[in-house]
Protein backbone atom coordinates (compact mmCIF):
# COMPACT_ATOMS: atom_id res chain seq x y z
CA UNK A 1 0.00 0.00 0.00
CA UNK A 2 3.06 2.30 1.02
CA UNK A 3 4.49 1.87 -2.08
CA UNK A 4 1.73 2.46 -4.26
CA UNK A 5 1.26 5.65 -2.81
CA UNK A 6 4.33 6.81 -3.34
CA UNK A 7 4.17 5.79 -7.22
CA UNK A 8 1.41 7.42 -7.28
CA UNK A 9 2.59 10.80 -6.05
CA UNK A 10 6.00 10.57 -7.38
CA UNK A 11 6.60 13.74 -9.77
CA UNK A 12 4.02 15.99 -7.75
CA UNK A 13 4.92 19.07 -7.24
CA UNK A 14 2.15 20.27 -4.59
CA UNK A 15 1.61 16.80 -2.56
CA UNK A 16 4.77 15.68 -0.14
CA UNK A 17 5.26 12.78 2.60
CA UNK A 18 5.97 14.61 6.13
CA UNK A 19 6.83 11.37 8.02
CA UNK A 20 7.37 8.19 5.35
CA UNK A 21 7.24 5.76 8.92
CA UNK A 22 3.85 6.86 9.30
CA UNK A 23 2.82 6.31 6.11
CA UNK A 24 4.27 2.85 6.64
CA UNK A 25 1.98 1.98 9.37
CA UNK A 26 -0.99 2.26 6.83
CA UNK A 27 -1.99 -1.00 5.93
CA UNK A 28 -5.17 -0.35 4.36
CA UNK A 29 -7.60 2.63 3.45
CA UNK A 30 -11.02 2.90 4.12
CA UNK A 31 -11.55 6.25 3.47
CA UNK A 32 -9.71 10.11 2.82
CA UNK A 33 -9.86 12.63 5.35
CA UNK A 34 -9.14 16.14 4.36
CA UNK A 35 -7.79 18.29 6.90
CA UNK A 36 -6.21 21.74 7.48
CA UNK A 37 -6.18 25.02 9.29
CA UNK A 38 -9.19 27.65 8.12
CA UNK A 39 -9.19 29.13 4.49
CA UNK A 40 -6.29 26.37 3.47
CA UNK A 41 -8.25 25.63 0.75
CA UNK A 42 -9.53 22.43 2.04
CA UNK A 43 -13.34 22.74 0.18
CA UNK A 44 -11.76 24.05 -3.32
CA UNK A 45 -9.70 20.85 -3.31
CA UNK A 46 -12.35 18.69 -2.20
CA UNK A 47 -14.60 20.33 -4.82
CA UNK A 48 -12.23 19.27 -7.70
CA UNK A 49 -12.85 15.71 -6.55
CA UNK A 50 -16.67 16.20 -6.06
CA UNK A 51 -16.69 17.42 -9.46
CA UNK A 52 -14.44 14.42 -11.37
CA UNK A 53 -15.54 11.30 -12.89
CA UNK A 54 -14.68 9.36 -9.59
CA UNK A 55 -17.84 10.86 -8.09
CA UNK A 56 -19.81 11.06 -11.27
CA UNK A 57 -19.50 6.81 -11.89
CA UNK A 58 -19.52 6.36 -8.19
CA UNK A 59 -16.26 5.41 -7.22
CA UNK A 60 -15.93 8.16 -4.83
CA UNK A 61 -18.68 9.81 -2.65
CA UNK A 62 -17.87 12.92 -0.52
CA UNK A 63 -20.75 12.89 1.94
CA UNK A 64 -22.90 15.77 2.99
CA UNK A 65 -21.15 17.70 6.23
CA UNK A 66 -24.10 18.69 9.13
CA UNK A 67 -22.74 21.98 11.06
CA UNK A 68 -24.23 23.58 14.05
CA UNK A 69 -23.48 27.25 13.10
CA UNK A 70 -25.55 29.91 11.23
CA UNK A 71 -24.73 29.70 7.48
CA UNK A 72 -22.38 33.39 6.94
CA UNK A 73 -22.24 34.88 3.46
CA UNK A 74 -19.32 33.03 1.43
CA UNK A 75 -20.02 29.72 2.71
CA UNK A 76 -20.31 26.43 0.23
CA UNK A 77 -23.74 25.30 0.38
CA UNK A 78 -22.80 22.44 -1.59
CA UNK A 79 -20.74 21.19 1.35
CA UNK A 80 -22.36 22.08 4.29
CA UNK A 81 -26.14 21.44 5.96
CA UNK A 82 -26.97 23.57 8.45
CA UNK A 83 -28.54 22.80 11.56
CA UNK A 84 -29.77 23.83 14.92
CA UNK A 85 -28.11 21.59 17.81
CA UNK A 86 -31.13 19.65 18.37
CA UNK A 87 -31.25 18.91 14.87
CA UNK A 88 -28.37 17.53 14.78
CA UNK A 89 -28.65 14.94 17.67
CA UNK A 90 -31.98 13.66 15.89
CA UNK A 91 -29.91 13.24 12.60
CA UNK A 92 -27.17 11.17 15.03
CA UNK A 93 -30.42 9.79 16.45
CA UNK A 94 -31.66 8.65 13.57
CA UNK A 95 -28.93 7.23 11.97
CA UNK A 96 -28.88 10.34 9.23
CA UNK A 97 -25.36 11.33 10.51
CA UNK A 98 -22.51 8.93 11.02
CA UNK A 99 -19.25 10.29 11.72
CA UNK A 100 -19.47 13.45 13.73
CA UNK A 101 -17.11 15.30 16.52
CA UNK A 102 -16.98 19.00 18.09
CA UNK A 103 -15.31 21.67 17.37
CA UNK A 104 -14.03 24.16 20.32
CA UNK A 105 -13.91 27.60 19.25
CA UNK A 106 -13.34 30.81 20.98
CA UNK A 107 -14.18 31.17 24.45
CA UNK A 108 -15.53 27.97 25.03
CA UNK A 109 -17.81 27.98 22.15
CA UNK A 110 -18.70 24.70 20.42
CA UNK A 111 -19.76 23.77 17.12
CA UNK A 112 -20.60 20.06 16.06
CA UNK A 113 -19.83 18.73 12.62
CA UNK A 114 -20.87 15.78 11.29
CA UNK A 115 -21.20 13.43 8.05
CA UNK A 116 -24.00 12.20 6.06
CA UNK A 117 -23.35 7.89 5.71
CA UNK A 118 -21.24 7.74 2.75
CA UNK A 119 -22.65 5.32 -0.50
CA UNK A 120 -21.94 1.91 -0.06
CA UNK A 121 -19.37 0.49 -1.99
CA UNK A 122 -17.47 4.04 -2.52
CA UNK A 123 -14.20 5.35 -1.29
CA UNK A 124 -15.07 8.24 0.87
CA UNK A 125 -13.75 11.46 1.04
CA UNK A 126 -14.38 13.64 3.67
CA UNK A 127 -13.72 17.31 4.24
CA UNK A 128 -12.71 18.20 7.95
CA UNK A 129 -11.34 20.34 10.03
CA UNK A 130 -8.36 20.46 11.91
CA UNK A 131 -10.91 20.02 15.15
CA UNK A 132 -11.52 16.18 14.21
CA UNK A 133 -7.57 15.53 15.31
CA UNK A 134 -8.01 16.96 18.50
CA UNK A 135 -7.79 14.82 21.80
CA UNK A 136 -11.40 16.46 22.89
CA UNK A 137 -13.32 16.23 19.81
CA UNK A 138 -15.26 13.36 20.98
CA UNK A 139 -15.17 12.03 17.37
CA UNK A 140 -18.03 8.47 17.24
CA UNK A 141 -17.58 6.20 16.29
CA UNK A 142 -14.25 6.26 17.71
CA UNK A 143 -12.26 3.99 15.83
CA UNK A 144 -14.08 4.67 12.17
CA UNK A 145 -11.19 6.43 10.93
CA UNK A 146 -8.16 4.11 12.24
CA UNK A 147 -7.57 2.98 7.84
CA UNK A 148 -8.39 6.41 6.77
CA UNK A 149 -5.76 8.38 4.48
CA UNK A 150 -5.06 12.07 6.09
CA UNK A 151 -4.25 14.39 3.86
CA UNK A 152 -3.15 17.84 5.16
CA UNK A 153 -3.82 20.79 3.58
CA UNK A 154 -1.44 23.93 4.01
CA UNK A 155 -1.08 27.50 3.07
CA UNK A 156 0.95 30.37 4.70
CA UNK A 157 -1.06 32.75 7.72
CA UNK A 158 -0.86 35.76 5.76
CA UNK A 159 -2.68 34.03 2.73
CA UNK A 160 -4.97 31.81 4.77
CA UNK A 161 -6.25 35.78 6.63
CA UNK A 162 -6.74 37.15 3.27
CA UNK A 163 -8.79 34.22 1.91
CA UNK A 164 -11.14 34.61 5.11
CA UNK A 165 -11.30 38.27 4.79
CA UNK A 166 -12.48 37.45 1.13
CA UNK A 167 -14.48 34.36 1.66
CA UNK A 168 -16.30 35.58 5.24
CA UNK A 169 -16.17 39.60 5.30
CA UNK A 170 -19.08 39.48 7.61
CA UNK A 171 -16.85 37.24 10.12
CA UNK A 172 -14.48 40.30 10.88
CA UNK A 173 -16.82 41.67 12.95
CA UNK A 174 -16.23 39.03 14.92
CA UNK A 175 -12.53 39.81 15.91
CA UNK A 176 -12.20 36.99 18.13
CA UNK A 177 -13.04 34.46 16.57
CA UNK A 178 -11.14 35.35 13.71
CA UNK A 179 -7.72 35.25 15.77
CA UNK A 180 -8.85 31.79 16.92
CA UNK A 181 -9.21 30.39 13.13
CA UNK A 182 -5.83 32.15 12.27
CA UNK A 183 -4.16 30.62 15.37
CA UNK A 184 -4.94 26.86 14.01
CA UNK A 185 -1.64 25.46 14.43
CA UNK A 186 0.27 23.22 11.29
CA UNK A 187 -1.05 19.79 11.38
CA UNK A 188 2.33 18.30 9.44
CA UNK A 189 2.78 15.81 12.50
CA UNK A 190 -0.77 13.87 12.25
CA UNK A 191 -1.28 13.83 8.80
CA UNK A 192 0.41 11.00 5.97
CA UNK A 193 0.31 13.36 3.01
CA UNK A 194 0.73 17.56 3.15
CA UNK A 195 -0.91 19.25 -0.15
CA UNK A 196 0.71 22.76 -0.41
CA UNK A 197 -1.87 24.82 -2.11
CA UNK A 198 -0.48 28.15 -2.47
CA UNK A 199 1.16 30.48 -5.12
CA UNK A 200 1.40 28.75 -8.38
CA UNK A 201 1.01 25.26 -6.48
CA UNK A 202 -2.31 26.35 -6.43
CA UNK A 203 -3.94 24.59 -9.94
CA UNK A 204 -1.24 21.94 -9.29
CA UNK A 205 -2.57 20.86 -6.36
CA UNK A 206 -6.41 20.76 -7.79
CA UNK A 207 -4.91 18.40 -10.42
CA UNK A 208 -2.95 16.38 -8.04
CA UNK A 209 -5.36 15.51 -5.23
CA UNK A 210 -7.99 13.96 -7.90
CA UNK A 211 -4.71 12.18 -9.26
CA UNK A 212 -4.26 10.71 -5.93
CA UNK A 213 -7.84 9.58 -4.99
CA UNK A 214 -8.14 7.87 -8.49
CA UNK A 215 -4.63 5.89 -7.62
CA UNK A 216 -6.35 4.74 -4.75
CA UNK A 217 -9.34 3.89 -6.36
CA UNK A 218 -7.59 1.61 -8.62
CA UNK A 219 -5.95 0.26 -5.14
CA UNK A 220 -9.38 -0.43 -3.79
CA UNK A 221 -10.61 -2.10 -7.41
CA UNK A 222 -7.30 -4.34 -7.31
CA UNK A 223 -7.76 -5.20 -3.99
CA UNK A 224 -3.99 -3.62 -2.56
Amino acid sequence: MTRAIIDAITGARAVRIPDRDRLVDLDRIDAVVVVGATCVGKTTLVDEIRASELCARGAVDVPLRYVTRMPRGGDNLVENVHVTAEEFAARVAAGEIDLHWIRRMEGGREVRYGFARPRPGALPVLSANNAILAPGAGLLPARRLDHALWVGVAAPPELRAQRLRRRSPDLWARPDEVAHRLAEPAIDAHVHLVIDNHGELEPVAKAEIVTLVRALVGLRRRGS
